[in-house]
């Protein structure tokens, strides 16, 4: 048996409204209520013996009474009993991989709880415990799992630059060994890994103009660049 607990609170807002020319309205007074809701049920036999199993932590047999949840009570007490299941299973010594499934897990827990429509006072601190635990573990995991994140992005940046690093020393390698046209205009960059490859020496001038280098390749073969561009081909 169900019943609602009605408790009314009466808000009273006064308005005064004054009009100029021959006519002024008088005083309005309105009322507003608002109805706030607390609800509650009786303690039936049934639930009796759910709550003496919450408090036995026997939330197997609990899951195995209310699995069927064929009203409010028996979804009550599935919902708590899978909380609290759910909550003593969570290993957190697994490897780091695992960090994301054990903030989910926690996650389920608190979901559970939400779901949860009364909870008779013999047994409200020791859900109300489950609630607060579960949510600051929550809380942890989710940060542990974003710190994961970051380190897995930033290890995946380093690998994709170790990767292009490489393809470009193939580049630069193939280049030397077969070299191509060059023209004004070059980055060096491009020169290394589209022109004429690697240089077997760098001679370099540092003014108050800028830096100069020349490149020298085999069978007398120079390139001349000012800050980075390609100026002067000798070949």
């Amino acid at each position: 048996m169900k019943k609602l607990v009605f408790s009314a609170v009466l808000v009273l807002s006064l308005g005064l409204a004054a009009c100029s020319g021959e006519k002024q309205d008088s005083d309005k007074v309105s009322a507003d209520i608002k109805i706030v809701e607390a609800y509650s049920r009786e303690i039936t036999a049934e639930e009796q013996e759910y709550i003496q199993l919450v408090m036995n932590d026997d939330f197997d047999t609990l899951i195995t009474k209310t699995e069927r949840k064929v009203n409010e009570i028996q979804q009550d007490y599935n919902n708590l009993a899978l909380a609290f299941e759910k909550f003593n299973g969570v290993d957190e010594n697994l490897p780091i991989m695992f960090t994301y499934a054990t903030q989910v897990k926690y996650v389920y827990v608190l979901e559970r709880l939400e779901e949860i429509k009364y909870i008779p006072d013999e047994i409200k601190e020791k859900v109300n415990e489950l609630k607060i635990v579960a949510k600051e573990k929550e809380e942890k995991w989710n940060k542990k799992s974003e710190e994961n994140e970051a380190i897995y992005e930033a290890e995946k940046e380093k690998r994709e630059l170790e990767s292009k690093k490489r393809e470009l020393e193939f580049e630069i390698n193939e280049r030397t060994m077969n070299p191509k046209a060059v023209y004004i205009g070059m980055t060096k960059e491009e020169v290394l890994a589209e022109g004429w490859g690697r240089p077997i020496d760098i001679n370099k001038t540092t003014t108050t103009y800028g830096v100069s280098e020349q490149w020298v390749y085999y069978d007398y073969k120079y390139l001349y660049f000012e800050d980075g561009i390609l100026t002067t081909i000798q070949d």
